[in-house]
């Protein structure tokens, strides 16, 4: 059975998408192969790229390992057959590398549910995958904030 492939890196839209992914493994009797990429953000200092901060790979690979392993408990404890990918490089072409290897039957991703401005200037993980990847792609968006507290509220009239 071709696996599900859930892409993260432990923000709360992604987490969304490990629950929806899950939902889905279990629902297919699929396996869940989970992958969290990480990168380097590197600035120029005269004519070589040098990392921003001392030790910084170390400290993002152990971050995205701790993503990886969540997920990967997570899955484990629904029942889920999981395999756990921590991959370095730039996020989109290491999701869509892994996507092409893994061959999945879906891919996915949450949303960042940056504005069109921030997404502009800063790109979206979520929508280079959508583009680049070559195989069915689900991207979760984040949950709407503003409607969390209008339904507190109208749950509490409701219990009165």
């Amino acid at each position: 059975m071709k696996p599900i492939l859930l892409a993260t890196d432990g923000s709360p839209t992604a987490e969304e998408a490990t629950e929806k992914a899950i939902e889905l493994a279990n629902l297919l009797g699929a396996p869940l192969v989970v992958v969290t990429a990480w990168d380097i953000p590197y600035s120029t200092l005269g004519y070589a790229a040098v990392p921003v901060v001392p030790d910084l790979g170390k400290l993002a690979k152990e971050q995205a390992d701790k993503v990886a392993a969540a997920a990967a408990t997570r899955a484990r404890s629904a029942g889920v057959e999981v395999q756990a990918l921590t991959l370095r490089g730039f996020p989109v072409e290491e999701i869509c590398r892994a996507a092409e290897k893994h061959e999945p039957q879906l891919l996915v991703i949450g949303s960042h549910g940056w504005s069109p401005i921030k997404r502009l200037i800063f790109g979206s993980v979520s929508t280079g995958v959508l583009h680049h990847a070559k195989c069915p792609v689900l991207i979760v968006p984040a949950g709407a904030p503003d409607e969390a507290p209008e339904q507190k509220h109208e749950q509490a009239k409701a219990e009165v």
